[in-house]
């Protein structure tokens, strides 16, 4: 096979250019890094991540109850911990800014009683059953328009209202006490 005169120019200028925009990038290093650690980052990283376990679970076979099962088992460890965590950590930070709006805090703390009840229902149920797959359902629904209602209102209060070094402190405490959820799960 010949090779082609002039491909290693090209491949060198292509390999230049992912350098140089790579380089170009590097001043935004610690800007990123703060970014990454407010609460509605971390929050929204967690929503994400559970929102592709569930389609995973969704397009697993059912024939696959072992692969089901340890998917769900993820959901539901994530889940658990995200909801703990919001609720000892981000919502009474929110409720602390909130005048007049804590029926938003109200309502967030009702959803997660509705999601952790279906977890705890989905928890003994075999998840090949139709049962289960009704339930992933309603568990997927439930929490969608969690997601929407938090990253939609509360979020936006957040960001309004606290500094930029509030919501790094918040995102700390919530991932410390995240941390520690999962510790716990795992003894």
């Amino acid at each position: 096979m010949a090779r082609r005169r002039g491909s290693r120019g090209t491949n060198w200028t292509l390999w230049g250019g992912i350098i140089a925009g790579g380089a170009s990038l590097i001043p935004f290093i610690p800007m990123i890094r703060r970014r990454a650690m407010r609460v509605t980052t971390i929050l929204k990283k967690d929503h994400r991540m559970v929102s592709g376990l569930m389609m995973t679970l969704e397009m697993t076979p059912r024939f696959n109850g072992t692969v089901r099962k340890s998917l769900f088992n993820q959901i539901y460890n994530n889940l658990m911990a995200h909801a703990t965590a919001e609720e000892e950590v981000f919502y009474p930070a929110i409720r602390n800014i909130a005048f007049g709006q804590s029926q938003l805090v109200d309502e967030a703390y009702k959803e997660h009683g509705l999601v952790k009840d279906l977890l705890n229902q989905m928890s003994n149920m075999d998840p090949i059953s139709d049962e289960f797959g009704n339930k992933l359902a309603e568990l997927k629904s439930n929490v969608q328009h969690h997601v929407a209602e938090e990253e939609g209102e509360l979020f936006e209060l957040c960001e309004n209202r606290m500094s930029e070094e509030q919501l790094r402190e918040i995102g700390a405490a919530l991932s410390e006490r995240k941390k520690e959820l999962k510790v716990q799960k795992a003894a």
